[in-house]
């Protein structure tokens, strides 16, 4: 089966390390909603008061603010993406200047994802798409008509990271570009659960989004840096025991 090599060239790793500082910065933005705000009721519906904002270094976004029309102080949005490119590219060049070693991790720990993966290649397909968009139309009737409940949206919050890794890995056999095919449907029923949840509880569209963000962005990406960091520094320790 031919699948995505995991190596490259010091500019696909100065790429990867780039955006995996965006990610950081990204996660720490999310973060920032929870430390600047002092009400977080607004997220599951029951807003009690405006005492909202977000940004990190420089606020963006706060309750209450018009920034003359516009949904955010877009200037303070332009230094905070300055700051995530400044830390992005000083992880790019870590990475880019490390890149022999990397591509010998990853490419042994390829091989052996190849070695273990199932022959059967899954594509999106007309039919498939229509399953998926069928199931994410039932778990939203369902969750509008039992589950309309602030309780819902928080455990989507919380949990629906771990859920949709959880759901990605329980069939064997399979390389890590289908799991990401697994995910990616179940992602998208997940947050048509919760906007169905969101619109029964009178919230606005972009208010569950905005949560699903919130929540989202943080646990994902710590969670794929750690399990990345944790598979790399496995395959060092194989590779320096071989040695």
């Amino acid at each position: 089966m031919n699948t995505l090599s995991l190596t490259g060239s010091s500019t696909r790793w100065f790429l990867r390390g780039t955006a995996v500082g965006m990610l950081l910065m990204a996660a720490v933005n999310a973060l920032s909603y929870f430390v600047r705000s002092s009400d977080w009721s607004s997220l599951v519906g029951k807003p009690q008061s405006q005492d909202e904002s977000i940004g990190f270094p420089l606020t963006i976004w706060e309750a209450g603010n018009t920034y003359g029309g516009l949904f955010a102080d877009y200037p303070n949005m332009g230094v905070n993406i300055l700051v995530a490119a400044a830390l992005g590219s000083l992880i790019g060049m870590v990475a880019a200047r490390h890149r022999d070693y990397l591509n010998q991790l990853v490419g042994d720990l390829d091989e052996g994802e190849s070695a273990t993966a199932s022959t059967q290649r899954i594509q999106f397909s007309l039919f498939g798409l229509m399953v998926a968009t069928t199931i994410a139309a039932v778990f939203a009737t369902v969750a509008s008509k039992l589950a309309v409940r602030p309780e819902t949206l928080i455990a989507i919050y919380t949990l629906g990271p771990i859920t949709l890794v959880a759901l990605a890995m329980l069939p064997r056999r399979l390389s890590w570009q289908q799991r990401v095919v697994i995910i990616t449907p179940a992602a998208f029923s997940l947050i048509a659960v919760a906007i169905a949840v969101g619109r029964g509880l009178g919230m606005e569209f972009d208010k569950v989004l905005m949560g699903i963000f919130l929540s989202w962005t943080p646990q994902s990406a710590i969670a794929a840096i750690t399990l990345t960091s944790y598979l790399l520094v496995q395959q060092s320790r194989e590779v320096r025991s071989e040695e």
